[in-house]
């Protein structure tokens, strides 16, 4: 695979084909199979022998999987692999489709991956006895159900919890929220963290998403009142950790995890604590058989099992050895695992745990190239990761070559796959990848691989920002495409993307600064303002742009250091939590970045000029959010000027646009009618086409300047075409908001059944979009009501 194919366009390739010879989570060919039968049959193709053909390839290759005859299943991988490969090169329209199929297969997912039943479990029957008999009392007793999985390292508490939730997954069927709440390089994750994430799957309106940390957790709980839920919070620690991130729901399901529960835990939650204890020998042997699906007699693996402790990954990491038939192979293990000074030279005196002595001999036993991805997977800031990561690892390899690396990862129980296309390394193994990596690989070989991971997230981040904005971004090597709308669709589809590598992206831009990546680091800041903006990713946001703004610094690039400025103010400026200083921090990251783009000067870049336009902008919505209207003004009207002479025509627009909104605030409707008016205007005739959200927004603006006027008729004008024009761009929370106030403006006129029957539309569509305001629709019908009677 050349260095020039993109690793996406591979993985799609792949994850498509795995589909085809494997059992994913997300399945693509169980409900997918007619449109790859035409894919890959192509016009005029014989579909019903395409399909007879992908049939039988399945099938032998599900056979040859249960058997455990992985070169069967790697030979089909790579022959299909390989026709899609030259699909692909022969028809590019092929890539968008079957990007499509992918995507519609991940959207169709359920985030309780927890639920999935293990391929091999044993045990525990006492442990979910008790579990059980504690769930039953609970929900007799109309309370939420806590329960505390401690233990060791490796023991399997995540899985145990995971065994549980699918065997009640009838009963459970609901909400899921998970958080790893481990350490995240040096520091634990923060819960506001957790708390946007939930919001953002709870599909809470952006609009309405709390700024501070309590607010955040009351709105997550008003969103799962009255529904059942399950908690999966791993790696807990601390009493802070999980005290904002639980519900009081009756019927609400809490599992932790962690090596001991915090003392202090039962002040605040009622918890059934509970130790998983290490496997029994004959249980641990019962996996270890399974597992490695060896032929050898259970008697000669006994040994090993001791020396293993009956720590469930310690024994799936050695099954992987023993899943070759090579002579030798478990008297080489057992002689390994036997050594116990060799052990202790890797072991704490006091810590009993066989993991690390484990990990070394899997991965001392690994082929070249499989060692050679363990290293570099380990070298990645976090454990998870896709597809098309591993691929842009690994440039130079065939794309098999990858594949097969990848896999015997996989089978030696190194890496989990969680999904169609999501991987993941257990934190004690991604710690021993990286202790490896650094010890095995070389500096430059180091710097070449991290240097790989930052233009890796940089290319997707990049192209995500530029399909969710056409805002200009700053690029010295001037590599941005020409702006371009994207439709609606595309939107949605950039959103899943970058959500779904948002560990990832956020981990490269932590990493690209610490490898004095410095250039990569803070063009990633500024890459992922937008999909932070429409996730309400505030507090990953400001921490990544505060990283990109001391890259910058470093790079001497003074261009560079004011947009980064201005990226941190924004940031805080969107966040706007009072307690945490927000107001005052964005206007200090304003002015800063102000004074680095020579305000007044002549012969200015348009970069500079567009940064001070930029700057201008945010302080003008700084003093609009503190109710200083005519302090606003002046800064936008300041924004406009300095756009004079730049073909900016989306950033006059915006800039009317808020010129309007303020005018209507100083009751200067005349001055506000000309502004909206001509905003509406510039975003019908944008040069790649309307920007009909936009439009439909500035004449929603428009009824309300109108009904501040008292011109209540022309308002109710202005709110049929914003009506109109959010249902059609398919915005169905701001629709119910124009239906809101054209039902407040028609009783005004008196016109109180066709009030009633905007208040009711807005209802629903509020109700649809899991939005608070649908009380206060429902207040406006109860109060109608009364009057009538």
């Amino acid at each position: 695979m050349g260095s020039a194919v993109d690793p996406e366009i591979v993985a799609l390739g792949s994850i498509v084909i795995s589909s085809l010879v494997g059992n994913a989570v997300q399945d693509v060919w169980s409900w997918g199979r007619g449109r790859l039968v035409a894919l890959f049959a192509g016009d005029g193709g014989e579909e019903a022998a395409v399909d007879d053909e992908l049939e039988q390839a399945r099938r032998q290759a599900l056979e040859a999987g249960e058997a455990g005859d992985e070169d069967t299943v790697t030979e089909i991988t790579d022959e299909w692999s390989s026709r899609v490969l030259e699909l692909f090169a022969e028809r590019p329209d092929a890539v968008r489709e079957v990007r499509e199929l992918v995507g519609e297969a991940l959207t169709r997912a359920t985030p309780a991956e927890a639920s999935s039943a293990l391929l091999h479990y044993v045990n525990h029957t006492a442990l979910f006895r008790e579990m059980d008999s504690h769930w039953r009392a609970c929900r007799a007793a109309g309370t939420v159900t806590s329960v505390f999985l401690s233990g060791v390292r490796g023991v399997g508490k995540r899985s145990t919890a995971q065994q549980w939730i699918h065997s009640h997954r009838d009963v459970l069927a609901g909400v899921f929220l998970q958080a790893d709440l481990g350490m995240q390089g040096v520091r634990m994750v923060d819960p506001a963290v957790v708390l946007e994430r939930w919001l953002d799957e709870l599909d809470v309106p952006r609009d309405e998403r709390p700024v501070d940390v309590l607010a955040k957790a009351r709105r997550v709980r008003h969103e799962l009142r009255d529904r059942s839920v399950v908690f999966l919070l791993e790696n807990v620690t601390t009493t802070r950790q999980v005290r904002d991130l639980l519900t009081d729901q009756p019927y609400g399901v809490v599992l932790m995890t962690g090596q001991e529960a915090p003392h202090d835990l039962t002040t605040f939650l009622e918890f059934l604590p509970l130790p998983v204890p290490a496997l029994r020998d004959e249980h641990a042997l019962e996996l270890l058989v399974k597992v490695s699906r060896t032929t050898e007699e259970p008697a000669k693996l006994e040994p090993i099992v001791r020396y293993l402790g009956g720590l469930p990954l310690a024994l799936r990491l050695i099954a992987g050895h023993l899943k070759a038939p090579v002579p030798g192979v478990v008297e080489d293990v057992g002689a390994r695992l036997a050594d116990r000074a060799a052990r202790q030279e890797v072991l704490d005196v006091d810590d009993p745990n066989p993991l690390p002595e484990a990990l070394e001999l899997a991965y001392g036993r690994m082929a070249v190239r499989t060692a050679q991805l363990y290293r570099r997977l380990g070298l990645l800031m976090c454990a998870d990761f896709q597809l098309d990561t591993v691929f842009a690892l690994v440039p130079d390899w065939e794309p098999s070559e990858a594949r097969t690396a990848l896999s015997a990862l996989i089978s030696g129980g190194l890496v989990e796959r969680r999904g169609l296309d999501t991987y993941r390394m257990h934190i004690l193994i991604h710690d021993h990848a990286s202790i490896v990596a650094e010890r095995d690989e070389t500096d430059s070989e180091r710097e070449a691989v991290r240097r790989r991971i930052a233009h890796h997230f940089l290319r997707i981040t990049e192209r995500g920002e530029h399909t969710l904005s056409t805002r200009w971004l700053y690029n010295p090597m001037n590599a941005f495409p020409a702006d371009t709308a994207a439709s609606e669709r595309q939107q949605t589809e950039a959103l899943r993307e970058l959500a779904r590598r948002e560990a990832g992206i956020f981990a490269a831009v932590r990493l690209a600064a610490e490898a004095g990546l410095h250039l990569e680091a803070w063009r990633l800041s500024q890459a992922i303002r937008t999909f932070c903006l429409r996730t309400g990713r505030h507090t990953q946001w400001i921490e990544a742009a505060e990283i990109g703004l001391a890259s910058a610094l470093e790079t001497g690039d003074t261009m560079a250091v004011a947009r980064a400025s201005y990226e941190v103010g924004f940031a805080h400026l969107e966040r706007w939590n009072v307690e945490e200083g927000d107001p005052r921090l964005a206007r200090e990251y304003f002015e800063q970045a102000l004074s680095l783009v020579n305000p007044g000067m002549p012969g200015r870049s348009e970069g500079e000029r567009r940064t001070e336009s930029s700057v201008l902008e945010g302080l003008g919505l700084l003093e609009r959010k503190l109710k200083r209207p005519g302090h606003a003004i002046d800064l936008f009207s300041r924004a406009q000027a300095a756009l004079e002479g730049i073909d900016h025509p989306r950033g006059e627009a915006l800039l009317a646009l808020h010129l309007g909104s303020t005018y209507t605030a100083l009751e200067r409707h005349d001055a506000a009618e000309g502004e909206l008016l001509r905003a509406v205007a510039e975003f019908e005739g944008l040069p790649d086409g309307p920007d009909r959200f936009n439009m439909a927004k500035a004449r929603l603006r428009v009824a309300e300047n109108r009904r501040a006027g008292g011109r209540l008729r022309e308002a109710v004008e202005a709110l049929d075409l914003a009506v109109d024009g959010m249902t059609g761009v398919g915005s169905a929370y701001y629709a119910a908001q124009a239906l809101l106030l054209r039902g407040d403006v028609r009783v005004q006129l008196g016109e109180r059944e066709a009030a009633v029957e905007d208040w009711t539309s807005a209802r629903a569509l509020f109700a649809e979009e899991g939005s608070i305001h649908e009380g206060e629709a429902q207040h406006r019908l109860e109060r109608e009501g009364g009057q009538q009677a």
